[in-house]
């Protein structure tokens, strides 16, 4: 028994000798993503769990996205979350750790046939802030002369006019769109157990968690690694699915 505490010892001494309190910058709250003021959510947790299995605390900065960059050059951050290499920011960038899927989502019951950014044409169209720039050229062609194309901040609104049959077709994140659709708020209002399809008009985007230093980065991936080999990632996704219910139509 004291021979498997002492090897014990041994394995965990290098862990416990490199870990390090992480203070990672974090954008806005974008539940379930980053859900602020709990202290939790999707790539919160996922972020956090591997960093632990490394040894590693999270210690997070909450801040506005436009500062995130700066922090991350200057050094008042080690890392930072939900970055792209395309961002310009000289970083050593990890694996992906969370991938956004975008959608058109409508109400199966109006059999929308939605295959191309082009088919939402004459139709009328909500979308989250800064979609006609981060969706690509094709989107913005396809809205920019639709007089009944609107983005709204609130993305409580989306579900709710959607499930009210306001508008033909949401264009939203997946996981964002299902937890919006499952607050108390919109339960209160609209039928939430509609059928709802989404069309996957848009390609997935991957993101990663930038850090200045490359033995951290290498660090966090190890423990990214881990975790999903344990099973712990897929419950992190499960623990924050929504509950639509869905029609698989096109």
């Amino acid at each position: 028994m004291k021979h498997l505490i002492a090897l014990i010892a041994i394995l965990l001494a290098p862990l416990a000798a490199n870990a390090a309190e992480v203070t990672i910058a974090v954008g806005r709250s974008l539940p379930p993503y980053v859900i602020v003021d709990e202290w939790r959510g999707l790539e919160y947790d996922v972020v956090r769990e591997a960093l632990a299995l490394e040894g590693h605390t999270l210690k997070p900065r909450y801040m506005a996205i436009a500062r995130v960059m700066k922090e991350l050059d200057t050094g008042l951050v080690d890392a930072a979350m939900t970055m792209q290499p395309s961002s310009g920011v000289k970083a050593f960038y990890s694996d992906s750790h969370i991938t956004y899927r975008n959608y058109a989502i409508t109400l199966a019951k109006h059999n929308f046939t939605i295959k191309r950014p082009e088919d939402l044409a004459g139709k009328s169209v909500i979308a989250f802030q800064k979609a006609t720039v981060i969706l690509g050229p094709a989107f913005k062609a396809a809205v920019e002369s639709n007089p009944r194309y609107r983005e709204e901040v609130k993305q409580v609104v989306q579900p709710t006019l959607l499930f009210l049959d306001r508008v033909d077709v949401v264009v939203s994140e997946r996981s964002i769109f299902g937890w919006f659709a499952n607050e108390d708020e919109v339960k209160s209002k609209v039928d939430t157990t509609q059928a709802v399809r989404f069309h996957p008009i848009f390609p997935p985007t991957d993101y990663y968690v930038a850090f200045r230093d490359e033995a951290l980065r290498d660090s966090f991936n190890r423990g990214l690694k881990k975790l999903r080999a344990s099973g712990m990632y897929g419950k992190i996704i499960e623990r924050y699915s929504g509950f639509l219910k869905e029609d698989g139509g096109g």
